[in-house]
């Protein structure tokens, strides 16, 4: 049976139009997948500097660390060393009594 040449009309419309529209939805979504990748690797670059910054961090951090260690120990040693001292004066005064 013959199709209607109306209705074949109408059918290749509608196949041009579906074509184009896939093709608009082909070229969008190539558009987004660029844009993903493009993303994915500004994360990985935010991923690194902050790996990098938080590693940095641990190092300065362990530097403040010593070194609020060894200005504590420091005036530890002086507070003994004066309390020693003190400990002497005291037994002396209470041997010259």
């Amino acid at each position: 049976m013959p199709i209607d040449p109306e209705l074949r009309t109408y059918l290749d419309e509608t196949r041009r139009h579906f074509d184009v529209v896939a093709e608009r939805i082909e070229s969008r979504m190539q558009l987004i997948a660029e844009g993903v990748s493009s993303l994915s690797e500004r994360l990985d670059r935010v991923e690194e500097n902050l790996r990098e910054d938080i590693l940095r961090s641990q190092r300065e951090l362990s530097a403040m660390i010593k070194f609020s260690y060894a200005e504590l120990e420091r005036r530890i040693e002086a507070l003994e060393t004066r309390s020693a001292e003190i400990e002497e004066r005291v037994r002396r005064l209470e041997a010259a009594r």
